[in-house]
């Protein structure tokens, strides 16, 4: 049997790869996975390019811009599997979310009132001489950053010049509110459930309710790995396809959250962690839910397939964020990094048609492969 190592960060969007791992289906690949548990992106970065890692439970944007150099040393990566769509939030300290109803005369809903309401306590902090708020996202290189800057944009928030974005990772985000170090944050699910789940925090906002077709995790490898063991690589994907199955059917839900949950994996409350596979979260103290069918998507239709689109827009959130400026061999490069060829080959199923760009801003400009230019001047 073949041995693999592979890093992830304790997350919901882990659940096919976790599953991969626990419940056989790597296994009847001839597979042998060792999941190595970690806290930080950078982390996983680092193992993976340097050899500590077979594979990883990555940031799209992250592999892209690894495979770019942008930030790093470059190491070529190559993503054949996307492990899940959304699965974002926007969490607020209790506390400030007082001062937004105080502010406003009514509790805010949905993102473009929260972000209106945001923006007066900005703009009252700066008339008197206050520190910016801090709002935590995951790591530069996120989906996270782009769509706590695109919910920031909805109040006419400045990312750059009227607040602080700062980097904590996922599992310290809800103990970074409760110490008063955070004022709100971006991450991906349960920790937004855990901070409203310890009475410290308050969600605001759903990433599906920002960007419907968020691309978030993907299975990345080196590049040159793919190409010297396309076989491993293969057999991989059909592991990772047939668990993805396993996560979206819901009769699993139970299952699957208690999986997650135990100690070695995510260590929360169970039902913390069904809620958001669910997609039916408690956003408040006062037990208000907040439901959308899409939050987090594992294994339906077109999920797993990796679309070079995808990255196609991450780029361009890249630089919109000032990441790195546009150029078109770049573009091409981001996309090459996404290989629906390799998920086809391992799965025999047939090539996408050619469709309508699948990401899609909930409240801003329609993203065009064909026409970058015109998505970045609209914004």
């Amino acid at each position: 049997m073949k041995r693999l190592r592979i890093g992830y960060v304790p997350l919901t969007d882990a659940a096919v790869l976790i599953a991969a791992a626990e419940r056989g289906f790597a296994e009847a690949e001839g597979l042998g996975i060792e999941l190595v548990r970690e806290v930080s992106w950078a982390n996983i970065r680092d193992k993976l390019i340097l050899g500590h890692f077979d594979a990883a439970h990555m940031l799209a944007p992250f592999a892209i811009a690894t495979s770019l150099g942008l930030g790093h040393i470059r190491v070529p990566l190559v993503a054949p599997f996307a492990l899940n769509l959304n699965g974002n939030a926007i969490t607020l300290s209790n506390e400030l979310f007082v001062e937004m109803i105080m502010q406003s005369g009514q509790p805010p809903e949905s993102p473009v009132e929260t972000a209106k309401a945001l923006a007066k306590l900005v703009a009252r902090r700066r008339e008197r001489g206050g520190p910016p708020l801090a709002l935590g996202m995951v790591f530069p290189f996120s989906t996270h950053n782009y769509l706590l800057r695109h919910w920031l944009r909805l109040g006419g928030i400045d990312p750059e010049q009227d607040v602080q974005l700062v980097v904590v990772p996922p599992p310290y985000m809800a103990e970074s509110l409760r110490t008063g170090l955070l004022h709100g944050f971006c991450v991906g699910s349960p920790w937004n459930s855990l901070a409203v789940d310890s009475d410290v925090g308050r969600i605001v906002a759903l990433g599906v309710e920002i960007v419907r077709h968020a691309p978030e995790k993907i299975l990345a490898l080196p590049q040159r790995s793919a190409e010297q063991d396309p076989e491993t690589v293969f057999r991989l994907i059909r592991g990772l396809r047939a668990a993805a199955g396993w996560c979206e059917d819901r009769t699993n839900r139970t299952e699957l959250a208690r999986l997650l949950a135990s100690p070695r994996h995510l260590a929360l409350p169970e039902h913390i962690i069904y809620d958001t596979l669910e997609g039916n979260l408690r956003v408040a103290p006062n037990d208000l839910r907040r439901a959308n069918p899409d939050f987090l998507q594992l294994g339906r239709e077109k999920t797993n397939r990796p679309d070079p689109r995808h990255a196609k827009w991450l780029y361009a959130e890249m630089v919109h964020a000032g990441q790195t400026s546009f150029s078109n061999k770049a573009y091409d490069a981001a996309a090459a990094v996404y290989r629906p060829d390799l998920y086809e080959r391992a799965t025999g199923e047939a090539a996408l048609p050619a469709t309508d760009d699948p990401v899609d801003l909930a409240t801003g400009p329609r993203f065009s492969e064909r026409d970058p230019a015109a998505y970045l001047s609209a914004l």
